[in-house]
């Protein structure tokens, strides 16, 4: 006899829960690189900044870090976001269909906010040298 049993509605919940969190990771640590990059030249070059050769090369090193260090930090973000997806399985909430997307957005937004912070910190510390504020830099944040 073979035994079969259905899917729980947990285990499809905690399913698409990590394979959210894997898109957004992909998502984040490909798009925050290209953010990073593109908005720390396009500072660098309004407050124009005079690079000479030594410089240009660890601008480069610097560059090259950060192809590496954002996607880390996706996927660091995208595992402290899976603990949001655990608490729609908790026995007060299983079987309930409103907490699902509402943990799921919390879990996106907890996934972003990792490498959304990396590129304002890149911003305002590789790409504003010498006290130069951007004009669309919040006057909020520290430059």
């Amino acid at each position: 006899m073979i035994d079969r049993r259905l899917e729980k509605a947990g285990e499809v919940s905690w399913t698409f829960g990590c394979a959210l969190s894997v898109v957004v990771a992909l998502a984040c640590a490909i798009a925050g690189s290209y953010f990073d990059a593109t908005l720390v030249a396009r500072a660098q070059v309004y407050c124009g900044l005079d690079l000479s050769s030594g410089e240009k090369l660890s601008e480069v090193l610097w560059l090259l870090s950060r192809f590496a260090v954002i996607p880390v930090v996706s996927v660091v973000s995208a595992i402290l976001a899976l603990p949001l997806h655990l608490v729609a399985r908790l026995p007060p909430l299983a079987g309930r269909v409103w907490p699902v997307p509402v943990l799921a957005l919390l879990a996106v937004g907890v996934s972003i906010a990792g490498p959304v912070a990396m590129v304002m910190y890149d911003v305002a510390t590789e790409g504003t040298p010498d006290g130069c504020v951007l004009p669309w830099w919040p006057s909020w944040l520290p430059s």
